[in-house]
C-alpha cells in the first residue's frame, strides 16, 4: 500500500483521517499493520492491503486471515452482530468466485469496451477512477493500461487477486460500497458493473457511490433488466433458474461450480455449438440468434461455467426496469447521459458542476 494512498483514506465509522501504525515495528513499508482513527476504530492491513470494513462484516476477516490477527489480536474485529445473513453470504460467495476463476481472458477486452460503449468515447488517460466492486480485477486492468489511475474496492477476498495481478500499479482497498473510506468528491469516475444489483437496497449503494465523484465527473452502473419485453418462453425459463437458484443459493460452493460445470456443458451442445455452426449463414443466423445464452457463443468454456456460477450463488439477483435505473441518477441529483440496453442496463450519469447543485436523499 502506497503512503499517499494510504492518506487518502477515511474511517468507515465516522469519515475521518486514517493514521498508519505499524505496532512498533518501524520498517517503513505500508505492509502490515493498523489504520486508526481518532474515533478509537482501527482497521487491519494485510498483505499491503487495507480492510475498512463496517463491524457487520469485518467478523469475516477473521476466518480469511487467522495468522494475521495472532499477532495483532486488538485487532481482531468483533463478531458479526446486525449483519443480514445474505449480506456475508454475498460476501463469501464472490470471494470464492473470484479466486476460483481468477483468469484474465483475451475475450474480457471486448467486453471492457462494451461496458463503456456511450454518446462519446471515454477518455481513461489521466482520470482518477474507482472500480467499485472490481472483483479480481478484469475491468480496472484495461482502464489502467488506457491510463486511469486506477482504485480497486471489494468487499470480498477477491480484492487480494486484483491486487496480487496488478502490483503496484493501482491501489486497492476492501470495503464495502455502501460505506465507502473516501473523502466526498475524490474521483472523476466511478462506476460500479454488475454489484448494486446483488444488494438488498441497491440506491443505498447508488447514494454512497455518487458522493465520491467531482463535479462534471460520472457514475456508470451495470445492473440486470427486467424481462418483461422477452418472449413468454424466455420468461418460463429464468423462473426455472429462479427456482434452481433457491437451492444452489445454499450449497457448498464446490458444489455449486459442479452444478455450473453441467449447466454449462448442457448449454454448450443444446444452444452454444449451433450457434457457433451456424451463425455464418443468413438462415442459421435468425434460426439461432434468439437461443438462451448464445451471448456467450465465443468465450472458452470456462468462462461459460464461471458465468453460471455467478449466477447460481449470489442469494440476492435484482433486475430492474430502464425507468427504474433513470431514477436512481436523478436521486442522487445526476444528469442522466444515457442509459444503453443490452444484457442490462449500462447506465451512465453526470455530476452537475453547478455550485447550487442539490442531492437528494
Amino acid at each position: 500500500m502506497r503512503s499517499s494512498f494510504a492518506a487518502a483514506l477515511r474511517c468507515a465509522a465516522c469519515g475521518e483521517a486514517l493514521a498508519f501504525d505499524d505496532g512498533g515495528a518501524g520498517s517503513g513499508a505500508v505492509f502490515e499493520g493498523a489504520l486508526r482513527c481518532t474515533c478509537g476504530a482501527g482497521f487491519p492491513v494485510i498483505a499491503g492491503i487495507p480492510r475498512i470494513l463496517p463491524n457487520a462484516t469485518a467478523a469475516t476477516l477473521a476466518d480469511e486471515h487467522p495468522v494475521f490477527f495472532q499477532r495483532f489480536p486488538a485487532l481482531r474485529p468483533p463478531s458479526a452482530n446486525g449483519a443480514r445473513p445474505d449480506s456475508v453470504r454475498t460476501l463469501r460467495a464472490f470471494g470464492d468466485e473470484w479466486q476460483r476463476f481468477p483468469e484474465l481472458l483475451a475475450v474480457h477486452r471486448g467486453i471492457f469496451d462494451w461496458y463503456f460503449e456511450g454518446p462519446e468515447a471515454l477518455r481513461w488517460k489521466g482520470l482518477k477512477v474507482l472500480d467499485a466492486g472490481c472483483g479480481m480485477g478484469r475491468w480496472l486492468h484495461f482502464a489502467r493500461e488506457a491510463g486511469a489511475r486506477i482504485v480497486g474496492m471489494d468487499v470480498s477476498g477477491a480484492i487480494d487477486v486484483a491486487a496480487v495481478r496488478e502490483g503496484d500499479h493501482a491501489d486497492f482497498v476492501q470495503a464495502d460500497l455502501r460505506f465507502p473510506p473516501f473523502a466526498p468528491e475524490s474521483f472523476d469516475l466511478v462506476y460500479c458493473l454488475g454489484v448494486v444489483h446483488h444488494l438488498e437496497e441497491p440506491i443505498v449503494g447508488v447514494r454512497a457511490l455518487a458522493r465520491l465523484v467531482r463535479p462534471g465527473g460520472e457514475l456508470r452502473l451495470y445492473v440486470y433488466r427486467t424481462l418483461e419485453d422477452e418472449p413468454r418462453w424466455k420468461r418460463l425459463l429464468f423462473g426455472v433458474v429462479a427456482a434452481v437458484r433457491h437451492v444452489t443459493t445454499r450449497l457448498p460452493y464446490p458444489a455449486v461450480h459442479a452444478v455450473s460445470w453441467l449447466v454449462a456443458a448442457a448449454a454448450s451442445g443444446v444452444f452454444l455449438w449451433p450457434r457457433r455452426l451456424l451463425r455464418r449463414s443468413e438462415w442459421g443466423d435468425r434460426l439461432t440468434r434468439g437461443l438462451p445464452l448464445v451471448h456467450y457463443a465465443g468465450v472458452p468454456f470456462r468462462m461459460v461455467v464461471s458465468e453460471q456460477f455467478d449466477r447460481l450463488v449470489a442469494p440476492i439477483e435484482g433486475r430492474f426496469r430502464r425507468d427504474e435505473v433513470e431514477r436512481w441518477l436523478r436521486d442522487v441529483g445526476f444528469e442522466v447521459v444515457a442509459v444503453l440496453p443490452g444484457l442490462g442496463w449500462r447506465a451512465i450519469g453526470k455530476r452537475p458542476t453547478t455550485d447550487n447543485r442539490q442531492e437528494r436523499s
